[in-house]
């Protein structure tokens, strides 16, 4: 059902590009490339593992019309020491707190996006001193590995702890569909180059596993992330 859903969005987004191409009374054959950094920061349930970390890529984008931009973009992105390093178990043994002294988490994500960018005005005029804002949408695939390592296994029962004893790797690794929404603007800084400020709240449609024992008692879905991305813009005409 979910799948279904998703897909009708992907699709509807396809038509609503088509709709803007076919308004598109003088097409304006303008295009260029992007390059951006960003802070990618978890929100929610995935907020219990993971913070946030350093975002970068590029971009591709098209005018479809004189308001209407399609981007494609690829990034890569990635969580180091997650929360769980440093998390804590109660042994039952000895109702002790122990820790895991090699424990390692951290999550990777490596993506392919198209989006469409809504600018409020007509047309920039591409000039430096010139200002526009702009509201985007857009979805695709997110391909992400949580990844976490060297946790103490805490159903030992006979002293003293043995923290050379760990857990199987847990390792929660899948493409998954996603959608976004945010807000940017563009500050030309000179003729046809922009300084391109956004943030952007996106849904995955994956799952990253519990670790009871550490503190994290449920299943995180969908994965819910905000990004607040800095870039340059480079426009060109065809």
């Amino acid at each position: 059902m979910k799948t279904k859903l998703w897909v009708g969005i992907t699709a509807g987004l396809i038509l609503l590009t088509s709709a803007f191409t076919a308004e598109a009374q003088q097409p304006v054959r303008r295009w260029g490339v992007g390059t951006f950094l960003a802070y990618n920061s978890a929100l929610f349930s995935l907020r219990d593992q993971y913070t946030g970390g350093a975002k970068y890529g590029l971009n591709w984008h098209y005018s479809l019309t004189p308001r209407v931009y399609i981007e494609a973009e690829y990034h890569r992105s990635e969580f180091e020491r997650g929360k769980l390093q440093d998390a804590t178990f109660t042994w039952t043994v000895d109702g002790k707190e122990y820790g895991s002294p090699n424990a390692s988490a951290e999550m990777r994500f490596s993506s392919g996006v198209v989006n469409l960018l809504i600018f409020h005005q007509a047309q920039p005029s591409f000039k430096s001193g010139d200002f526009v804002y702009y509201f985007q949408v857009g979805g695709g695939f997110y391909d992400y590995t949580s990844e976490r390592r060297n946790f103490v296994y805490p159903g030992q029962n006979t002293k003293p702890l043995d923290v050379s004893l760990v857990l199987q790797p847990q390792i929660d690794s899948r493409a998954a569909l996603s959608t976004h929404a945010g807000f940017g603007v563009q500050a030309f800084a000179f003729d046809k180059i922009a300084v391109d400020l956004r943030a952007r709240y996106h849904i995955v449609m994956g799952d990253v596993r519990p670790m009871i024992a550490f503190g994290v008692e449920q299943k995180t879905f969908p994965i819910q992330l905000l990004d607040l991305v800095a870039g340059l813009k480079f426009y060109f005409w065809k």
